[in-house]
């Protein structure tokens, strides 16, 4: 514990009483941690100038050469600690008393101040840890009113698996028929996690140009093709730090996939055209109607990346699995379409209600909102009138009916309310909830023909 004899050793620590007493060092350690684990007082010595004054405290070389003193840190509410100091040879310290306890009382005042924050800071930590408990746990049971999870299997996933998941930013594959709400889903998850004050960010998959995927979700440097006047910024890169929602993934054509395989293994994305990585942090949630599994088996998909998006899968069921939830689900949308129009919502009656249950929505919740919102156009009265008709269409007994089929007789009972209008306000694809563009490639996929269903 050598020191030059111009400089100073502070030792703080809880001493309860303590006074001031001269050591050597050699003696030091050994007092000091004797008072530090007895808490005994040391015996009050006057620190005046002078070995023969009365009560000096004895300076004596040790092994070391140097003499320490310890003397108090004592503020108004008492002593909180020691401070030692290199007096160097001697038998007299050659320090005034009243200015050693000056320094102490500061020297106290200062380590009471660091106590004091000390405790505080361990209370706001407790009770952040609290008030994150109690979020997640208001989170876990109280849903916003959007989100309807009156039947059991819609329960399980709300307040167990969504919860369970959102804490982590392991991958998520949501699989459900179309208009299930697995947007929904995924929205929920982003808000429970920690990424929640970030971005959130969805695409559709199957919606963007085959020739623009990689630049949509990777981005493009100036020049990387005809027309790339400047660089862009992919999803993954405008999401970084949040969440992507990547809806339809199966849609991805195969290179596509290779890229998105990689920015999950390796957090990095390169954009077209350019000749190095960028690293992101996106937390990937994927959706599909598909059945991957059989797109894996005939090589339309990649295995791997099956693999690395079905880390926690979430089933949705479709509406008609669950009618617990249809009831709810209809006051939701008919409140939100109300307030859209500016009106007070009517009331649904329950002849209505009952037409609504007979009903198997194989458009589920999408065809739902659609009914409600062209029956709410229609009716100008306080009671919801159900202008479209809401008889299931024919099929073979016991057959379910296809995403194909169904997405068909959607498309078409859009196209037919709306006399064959697409774009517009009162266009099929604004009644569908999807950008014209997007319709019109859905329409093509499917062998929609406009003209075909006007007539029809």
């Amino acid at each position: 514990m050598t020191a030059p004899a111009d400089r100073a050793l502070l030792l703080l620590a809880d001493l309860g009483e303590a006074s001031a007493r001269a050591h050597t060092e050699a003696t030091l350690v050994p007092a000091v941690s004797a008072v530090l684990a007895r808490h005994l007082p040391l015996r009050r010595l006057d620190l005046r100038r002078g070995a023969g004054a009365p009560g000096a405290p004895e300076v004596r070389r040790g092994a070391g050469g140097d003499a320490v003193a310890v003397f108090a840190l004592r503020d108004a509410e008492g002593a909180v600690g020691c401070a030692t100091m290199a007096i160097g040879e001697g038998a007299a310290l050659d320090v005034s008393p009243a200015l050693l306890e000056a320094i102490g009382r500061l020297l106290a005042v200062a380590l009471r101040q660091v106590q004091v924050l000390g405790r505080v800071a361990a209370i706001a930590r407790r009770a952040q840890g609290e008030k994150r408990a109690l979020r997640e746990e208001l989170d876990r049971v109280a849903l916003p009113r959007e989100v309807v999870a009156a039947s059991p299997a819609m329960r399980a996933i709300f307040q167990e698996m969504v919860p369970l998941v959102a804490r982590q930013d392991t991958t998520v594959l949501v699989r459900g028929e179309t208009g299930t709400g697995k947007e929904v889903i995924a929205r929920r998850i982003h808000a429970l996690s920690r990424r929640a004050e970030r971005q959130f960010l969805a695409v559709n998959c199957g919606a963007l140009p085959e020739g623009l995927v990689e630049s949509a979700l990777f981005g493009h440097e100036r020049g990387a093709f005809t027309g790339a006047a400047a660089r862009h910024l992919g999803l993954f890169e405008r999401a970084s730090g949040g969440t992507l929602l990547l809806d339809e993934v199966g849609e991805l054509p195969k290179a596509a996939q290779a890229k998105l395989l990689r920015v999950l293994q390796e957090g990095e994305v390169e954009r077209v055209g350019g000749e190095g990585t960028v690293r992101v942090s996106v937390r990937v949630i994927a959706a599909t109607h598909r059945p991957l599994e059989d797109m894996v088996a005939s090589g339309a998909f990649r295995e791997d990346l099956y693999y690395r998006l079905q880390v926690f899968p979430i089933a949705v069921p479709p509406l008609r699995e669950r009618p617990e939830d249809l009831e709810a689900l209809t006051r939701v949308i008919v409140d939100k379409v109300a307030a859209s129009f500016g009106r007070a919502p009517p009331r649904v009656s329950a002849e209505a209600m009952a037409r609504l249950r007979a009903h198997d929505w194989p458009g589920n919740v999408r065809e739902l909102e659609n009914v409600i919102e062209r029956s709410m156009v229609m009716s100008t009265g306080d009671e919801l009138i159900l202008s479209a008709p809401l008889a299931a269409a024919p099929r073979a007994a016991g057959r379910a009916m296809t995403y194909r089929e169904a997405a068909q007789r959607c498309i078409e009972e859009a196209l037919r309310a709306s006399g064959g209008k697409i774009y517009g306000e009162d266009g099929a694809a604004a009644a569908l909830g999807l950008k014209p563009t997007t319709l019109q490639s859905k329409m093509r996929k499917l062998g929609i023909r406009r003209e075909g269903v006007e007539k029809g």
